[in-house]
């Protein structure tokens, strides 16, 4: 009886400490994948505290960072990224989505995609989740009202607090 109870507990540990470590749209991925919701709504896969969530069409580069401090956001979290290995190059043709808490970036990730299986993809074509943003738009979601509605494996956002269309010729 204790060596199952042994194995329980360690299969039950194996589990939280694999899913602790996915992101949040990986989580969502693996419940749309698994339980087809109609909505989704985004706060309850994070285990950290936004405001808002930015929805980004694109890889964040200068011009978004610019437009983020402009609207008063502390960006430091983005700008110290050059560093890592899954910022920058190999997510250059990714949507990306930022969390803001505060004023502060608090966390990024880009949406899943199939990059690591394609040696060289175009925008989108492997998106395994996605928003459907149009080229230069970004949309705000706020944490109180996450709310999406799930069409396959896109995301549209029910109610945004701010859209803005156009920023990559707006901000060169």
């Amino acid at each position: 009886m204790k060596k199952i109870l042994l194995l329980l507990v360690t299969f039950m540990s194996i589990v939280t400490l694999t899913s602790c470590n996915k992101t949040p749209l990986e989580k969502v991925l693996k419940d749309v994948k698994n339980n087809h919701p109609k909505t989704i709504t985004l706060s309850d896969y994070t285990n950290f505290k936004w405001d808002e969530v930015w929805l980004i069409s694109g890889s964040i580069s200068g011009m978004y960072i610019t437009l983020m401090r402009e609207q008063n956001i502390d960006v430091k979290k983005v700008e110290m990224a050059d560093d890592n290995p899954d910022f920058g190059r190999t997510q250059e043709f990714s949507n990306t989505v930022v969390y803001v808490y505060n004023n502060k970036v608090v966390y990024y990730e880009f949406p899943p995609d199939a990059r690591d299986y394609v040696g060289l993809a175009s925008e989108g074509a492997l998106a395994l989740l996605d928003f459907k943003l149009d080229r230069g738009q970004i949309i705000v979601v706020s944490s109180n009202n996450s709310e999406f509605e799930v069409k396959g494996k896109t995301l549209i956002p029910i109610k945004p607090i701010k859209i803005y269309e156009n920023m990559d010729k707006k901000l060169k």
